[in-house]
């Protein structure tokens, strides 16, 4: 049998066991994304056969939310309508009393 540990100090990268930033397809779309998209084509392009609907659909969640995502801090999507609608939604996230973690 071969001996792959010469190798492995010389050729391989170690990693952490957590991932400290998201998952990328193509170096561009996050993971969530590509899956929001195949979702899309489901719903759109499988079951409703409404091509029109799935490709402003897919420009969105594949032209639209990755821009807007870049652009803004982290967690755009789920602070802003808090902050823009004055929600309360008491529960995990957001618990009821005098602190408010969502704004």
């Amino acid at each position: 049998m071969h001996s792959y540990e010469s190798l492995k100090e010389d050729h391989a990268t170690k990693i952490g066991q957590t991932i400290d930033s998201p998952i990328l397809v193509f170096d561009y779309f996050e993971l969530s994304e590509v899956f929001a998209a195949l979702l899309v084509m489901l719903i759109f392009g499988v079951i409703f056969y409404s091509w029109g609907l799935m490709f402003m659909s897919l420009g969105i969640v594949l032209g639209v939310i990755p821009q807007v995502r870049r652009k803004n801090v982290k967690g755009i999507f789920f602070h802003w309508p808090y902050r823009k609608f004055q929600m309360s939604l008491p529960g995990l996230i957001n618990p009821k009393g005098p602190k408010k973690y969502s704004d």
